[in-house]
């Protein structure tokens, strides 16, 4: 106990050098702060950001609870300011400013970096554009392809389809010749159900929609093809007449 009554003015005497200190601190110091982590900083002491139209009153810094300090012209690449809550200051100590060659130097090194700065986010702008730019055409040529292949899926489907319906019709054909069956044959039916008379079982069949569908499809296919070749040979004979 009693060498820490010993101790007490000596405490004191510590606690009251950092309390001058604190009210030897004004805005625009230059300081150099200590964190209890151990870790230092230097900055301008500054207020924090408000609303510039707004007078700022002188800062009694022996009374704040939290420090403000703009790091602009300290560390290149930063632009701004800090507030650290005083209970995490260690130490706090005035340093000397910046002649005006260094404060030159210093604003020149700042526009600098802050030029090259905009200039390297206007080239990865560009680049992000010219990216995306490449990506959205490689998205349209894609759907492009893939509505094209849908569609010749679809068309090659559909061709699929008639031929498969031709072929059902040619073989209906043989089973429904044209010269016996035909629209006479569903009027004869029409006729037998009139007279209340059975109607043959190949009547029946024969007068089904898709039969009638299919087999109508034939005939036409074969009517066509008739006519395509009857064409193709009547100007053979011309031919052959000319020369004799």
């Amino acid at each position: 106990m009693k060498y820490t009554l010993l101790l007490l003015p000596l405490l004191a005497s510590v606690a009251s050098a950092q309390d001058d200190v604190w009210k030897m601190l004004a805005d625009g110091d230059r300081v150099q702060i200590t964190f209890r982590s151990g870790n230092m900083i230097m900055g301008t002491l500054s207020h924090r950001p408000v609303d510039p139209r707004l007078k700022q009153a002188a800062t009694d810094y022996s009374t704040v609870s939290e420090l403000t300090v703009d790091v602009s012209l300290e560390y290149p690449g930063l632009n701004g300011t800090m507030t650290v809550p005083k209970k995490e200051i260690k130490e706090v100590r005035k340093i000397q400013s910046m002649d005006a060659a260094t404060m030159k130097r210093v604003r020149e090194e700042l526009q600098r970096i802050q030029q090259q700065a905009a200039s390297d986010e206007a080239a990865r702008k560009a680049s992000e554009s010219e990216r995306e730019k490449i990506a959205a055409s490689a998205r349209e040529k894609s759907i492009k392809e893939e509505e094209s292949g849908k569609a010749d899926k679809e068309k090659g489907a559909v061709l699929l389809k008639d031929f498969q319906d031709l072929q059902k019709g040619k073989e209906l054909l043989q089973r429904f010749p044209p010269e016996k069956y035909g629209p006479q044959t569903l009027k004869d039916m029409a006729d037998m159900a009139v007279r209340k008379q059975p109607v043959p079982l190949d009547y029946r069949e024969f007068a089904d929609p898709e039969v009638q569908r299919l087999w109508t499809l034939a005939v036409a296919a074969s009517k066509e093809a008739e006519k395509k070749e009857k064409s193709t040979v009547e100007p053979k004979e011309k031919v052959e007449e000319k020369k004799q």
